[in-house]
């Protein structure tokens, strides 16, 4: 060997340390944009503390308890006997049992379904008839695929065979059930989740392996015919029958009323991970039953407005929309086919108006609009709805009586209050809901108004047989107002606003039952031109010419839709939506955002921001914590010190915050501000995360409503965010408050209630819960994220009149934040008429911020596709985090040199880090005013598995090539000493 070939590298070590000098390279660029979803799934895995774990359990054992909803309860068939030690549970879906739905608002633990229960109760089941079941069909198809990976007729799908099938209900068989047991329960089961609207048609398989059958004559939330057979069976045949409602979504239930021998009903819900056990303890009268109905269960769905409106069917399709986005080659990846593209552009028509879901109903009563009904279920409205909203019975029995009562005119700023005295008359213990209506005077013609409006609901304690409680229901007068953005009521005033005349008040056990009355009266039309809360300007915003983002709401600029009015229900009701029509001009230009919107939205007066100062501010200490000036800065969004404090940051610093705000907030360096982690849920955290980091897994949200207690909603969200915050979890995407616009929606799950006043409180009480522990919430989805089916899955245009946007679908939001001090929203993918609901100036500035005094920032749902839910839309619209999706590979499309544009990116950096340090101060405020300990606590923080990654393939490649040379040089040295010699 001579001195060159030495010096010389061989040319093959020379191509291996390139090309790992290349791959070194890539993976850092790859950690670098992968940083947040590495740190999501690859992150050191922090457990719940063992006194936490119990709190949830028990927690989640109790909203079990109270959501449970008795619909029927003949004869007093419940409780059962504690002799009976042996049941029969019928229903397929029995085997299959229903914890949630499917989608970022899922359960994702699940240990315990109805038959564990049973078995932990001390209650044995039938396990031949089960067994049965299970080799009918082992395990519900598509389950495992989820939602967002199938088609709506494909995930639902009944499965149940026919009890006069002798292949599957042998005559032994049904012999052998009758000697086991005269107790027989049925389960009910309706499955759903994000991206599939229940079908309008029911499909279902009755046979082993069998083709799937489609009846139209039968929606998916009916009962099929195989569930009808099998009630009349039971019902003949056994001594106590139960019906278990165990479903996502409210059913057609008359066959339970109608069919011979069906003593009592349930509705459990979807019972979360461990919950289930609530339901032997129910059952058997260890817990009274005090859950009330968050929906109206109707006889026929399409006796409601919405229903022409709903699924494939009552979706309108531009006829010039080929196109146009998503008509342009858009693929939809939630349907589990690889380029399935959009065949439509979509829109919908919100034809019911104000009148949504008891709005409806009750309103329709009292116009007589029923008063020709007569069917076996019964005359008017006694043959259209079954089971009234906030319905529920109980094991014992109350008597109320008006203690004190608001009597005489109503003050402008002032309050309603009545004081109800409750009494248990019965004989077993148990807790009420006392539900307080108003109805506001209608004028023929006038101002849109329900017959009934929720105002206030109370729950008392537990209460013994004879023992009484006071509860008070109070609300605002100007809770009361209307939104008339017509002046129907020609007074020259657009606006919120109480007309004058006589304003009844019903004390209620639901919204048809009213136990007893007061009235008080308005002299003279009341006007709100002020928000009471901030005192900004309140006006139209949506509507004709005052339209902000230029196109009107009620697609007043492309066609003239009727709207259902109570002036003429019978001629203005519809059961076939609108014909397909052509998009308007203006909407045309909002299809996608483009380079001249984003121009003309500069500001040439707009003043230029100071970057990167030195100023020495940290919002933080050096170990990490939250600094006084963090505390300061959380509890004061206006301090004079924020001026000094952005002007330390770097253009890339807000820039990647902003950009990037998938499951994380980025870090800030020059202010100190850690990296945050975000993650779902709204049943349970972390559900939709799969990398083990799980809180309690929750029955799903609308049995929390079901339970009509403040409380617990106000504890929910205490151990929810508790829970984040020891998994290293600092914001979570929860609570989600869209309205039951619909029972067929697929996210109806994940959301409340048809009602406003509901929705709004129970999440208001949960975002006060979960600030107190240090975690904020995006609350979502903002706003008329109402329908999912595929096609309304992304882009919908979605046109209402705006006192319908306001009084039914922004009244919860604007509860949540002026009431519970909400400080991070998230918008949605739908658009609220022409414009992306994420990228609507109008909303997120105009009504968000300006009228309502939000503080805090807005993150938009999943960017799916980048150049609808647009992150330069979002920006200068007023939103502050893009979604950019895992890859972290967002960017601005347009100008970024401008003034306006920088101001804006300064603005949501400051939204961004606000909400971050609001929620340590709130928590800090919490521990310093002795909340309870087991909701103080240090936030775990999770290994930042990105920068380690970095480190360890720098540290790794610098070893490796420098070995290499330090050994090629050894070996010279060598060479060149035994030449020497």
């Amino acid at each position: 060997m001579n001195e060159k070939q030495v010096k010389k590298p061989g040319k093959v070590s020379l191509v291996l340390i390139c090309l790992l000098l290349v791959a070194a390279l890539i993976a850092n660029v790859a950690c670098y944009a992968l940083r947040g979803t590495l740190d999501q799934y690859l992150g050191s895995k922090p457990e719940l503390s063992e006194d936490l774990v119990t709190t949830g359990d028990a927690l989640a054992m109790e909203i079990e308890e109270e959501g449970i909803v008795l619909l029927q309860n003949r004869e007093n068939t419940l409780p059962l006997s504690k002799d009976v030690k042996q049941i029969n549970v019928f229903g397929w879906s029995a085997t299959q049992w229903i914890n949630g739905g499917t989608g970022s608002g899922q359960c994702a633990t699940f240990d315990t379904d109805f038959l564990a229960a049973l078995k932990a109760y001390g209650i044995d089941f039938n396990e031949e008839l089960i067994a049965m079941y299970q080799d009918f069909l082992g395990e519900r198809p598509y389950a495992s695929a989820g939602a967002l990976n199938s088609w709506p007729d494909q995930l639902c799908r009944l499965y149940e065979p026919s009890v006069s099938d002798r292949s599957y209900y042998t005559e032994t068989l049904l012999e052998n059930a009758k000697n086991y047991s005269d107790t027989a329960i049925v389960v009910l089961g309706r499955f759903t989740g994000e991206s599939n609207d229940c079908p309008t048609v029911q499909y279902k398989q009755t046979t082993k392996d069998g083709e799937i059958v489609a009846d139209e004559s039968r929606t998916y939330l009916d009962l099929s015919t195989e569930e009808e057979e099998l009630l009349a069976y039971v019902g003949e045949n056994y001594e106590n029958v139960i019906v278990l409602v165990n479903s996502t979504n409210p059913l057609v239930l008359g066959a339970i009323e109608t069919t011979e021998g069906v003593d009592a009903a349930l509705v459990v819900g979807g019972t979360g991970e461990d919950a289930a056990a609530a339901i032997p303890e129910v059952l058997y009268g260890d817990v009274t039953p005090s859950g009330r109905l968050t929906d109206t269960y109707a006889y026929d769905f399409r006796t409601s407005p919405t229903f022409a409106t709903i699924g494939l069917e009552g979706t309108g399709a531009y006829t010039n929309g080929e196109g146009l986005y998503p008509f342009d080659g858009t693929t939809n990846g939630n349907l589990g086919e690889a380029n399935y593209q959009y065949q439509q552009v979509s829109y919908v028509d919100y034809l019911e108006g104000i009148y949504v879901g008891y709005k409806w109903y009750e309103t329709a009563d009292a116009e007589g609009y029923w008063a020709e009904i007569s069917n076996d279920y019964g005359v008017g409205y006694d043959g259209v709805v079954q089971y009234p909203f906030g319905y529920g019975l109980s094991y014992t029995s109350f008597d109320w009586e008006i203690v004190d009562a608001a009597s005489g005119e109503l003050d402008k700023d002032g309050q309603v209050s009545v004081t109800v005295k409750v009494t248990n008359t019965g004989d077993a213990a148990g807790k009420d809901v006392v539900q307080l209506y108003y109805a506001a005077p209608y004028f023929q013609g006038g101002i849109e108004k329900s017959a009934k409006v929720l105002g206030d609901y109370a729950k008392t304690g537990l209460l013994q047989p004879g023992e009484s409680e006071e509860v008070t229901l109070t609300l605002d007068v100007y809770d009361m107002a209307s939104y008339d953005c017509y002046d129907a009521n020609q007074n020259g005033f657009c606006g919120y606003e109480l007309d004058a005349g006589d304003y009844t008040f019903y004390v209620s056990r639901n919204a048809h039952e009213a136990v007893d009355s007061f009235t008080c009266f308005a002299s003279a039309n009341i006007q709100y031109p002020t928000d009471p809360v901030t005192g900004a300007a309140v006006g139209n915003l949506f509507t004709g010419e005052d339209a902000v983002d230029g196109v009107a709401l009620d697609a007043s600029d492309e066609a003239e839709i009727t709207w259902l009015s109570r002036a003429d229900f019978a001629g203005t009701f519809t059961a076939q939506r609108s014909a397909n029509r052509a998009l308007s001009d203006k909407a045309i230009a909002w299809n996608l955002y483009s380079a001249e919107q984003a121009d003309a939205w500069i500001d040439e007066n707009d003043e230029p921001i100071t970057t990167g100062a030195k100023n020495g501010l940290s919002v933080t200490d050096s170990d990490g914590s939250i600094s006084e000036l963090g505390l300061t800065l959380g509890r004061n969004y206006n301090d004079a010190q924020w001026d000094a404090l952005l002007d330390q940051l770097t253009i890339d610093e807000m820039t990647d915050l902003v950009l990037h705000g998938y499951v994380h907030t980025a870090a800030l360096s020059s202010i100190g501000k850690n990296q945050t982690s975000d993650l779902d849920g709204p049943t349970q955290v972390g559900s939709f995360s799969w990398n083990g980091l799980y809180g309690t897994g929750f029955p799903n949200p609308v049995t929390l409503a079901q339970t009509f207690n403040k409380d617990l909603a106000y504890q929910f969200g205490l151990v929810s965010g508790a829970e984040a915050r020891q998994l290293g979890i600092n914001g979570l995407y929860a609570p989600a408050l869209n309205i039951h616009r619909t029972p067929f929606g697929a996210r109806n799950y994940e959301y409340y209630s048809e009602d406003a006043f509901v929705s709004g409180t129970v999440a208001t009480q949960t975002v006060k819960g979960a600030l107190e522990t240090g975690t904020f919430v995006y609350a979502k989805h903002l706003i008329c994220d109402d329908a999912d089916a595929y096609i309304f899955r992304d882009s919908i245009y979605t046109w209402m009149t705006e006192q319908t946007l306001r009084e039914i679908y922004l009244a919860p939001f604007k509860m949540m934040i002026q009431k519970g001090g909400c400080t991070g929203i998230m918008s949605s993918y739908n658009r609220i008429g022409a414009v992306w609901a994420g990228g609507s100036t109008a909303l997120l500035t105009n009504v968000l911020r300006d009228e309502w005094g939000f503080q805090g920032a807005v993150i938009t749902d999943y960017s799916d596709h980048q150049q609808y839910m647009n992150g330069d839309q979002m920006l200068r619209a007023g939103g502050d985090l893009w979604m950019d999706g895992w890859l972290g590979n967002g960017t601005f499309q347009y100008e970024t040199s401008s003034n306006s544009f920088q101001q804006a990116l300064r603005q949501a950096s400051k939204n961004i880090i606000y909400m971050t340090l609001n929620a340590e101060a709130v928590h800090a405020d919490y521990a310093a005013n002795g909340g309870d300990s087991r909701y103080i606590t240090e936030k775990n923080e999770s290994l930042n598995i990105w920068l380690t990654a970095l480190v360890v393939i720098d540290v790794v490649v610098i070893l490796i090539a420098g070995s290499y040379f330090v050994l090629r040089a050894k070996k010279l040295k060598r060479y060149q000493a035994q030449n020497q010699a």
